[in-house]
């Protein structure tokens, strides 16, 4: 069963959510260590990634300030090559990256909201 824009949006706003709050304080080598912590933000953000990848290119442009290609990439970064997993880039990306892209699908759920009435 195939997912909708709007379905992809909110998944990505609730795994950068889930994933602030799982890694929350942690550092790079602390995220690399602690294992709960550690799988459940890699989990959400592959989710991040595999949700980005299936929004259509015309909701992508709709926020352009996202890399999305990067976005996907991370995840592919991640599940593939699980074994060399680079903790200070996802720790980069948990402390750096999330709010803006949590903000930017925020944005384009109310736009598709909008424009689905």
């Amino acid at each position: 069963m195939s997912r909708s824009v709007l379905d992809r949006l909110k998944d990505i706003v609730h795994s950068a959510e889930l994933t602030a709050r799982h890694a929350a304080g942690l550092d790079a080598l602390a995220l690399a260590t602690a294992d709960r912590q550690r799988d459940a933000a890699l989990f959400r953000i592959a989710v991040i990634g595999e949700a980005a990848a299936h929004l259509p290119a015309e909701v992508q442009a709709l926020a352009p300030e996202i890399p999305w290609s990067r976005v996907k990439d991370m995840r592919h970064h991640l599940v593939p090559a699980y074994w060399q997993v680079d903790f200070v880039i996802v720790a980069q990306t948990i402390t750096q990256d999330l709010d803006p892209l949590k903000t930017a699908a925020k944005r384009l759920i109310e736009f598709v909201e909008r424009s689905e009435r």
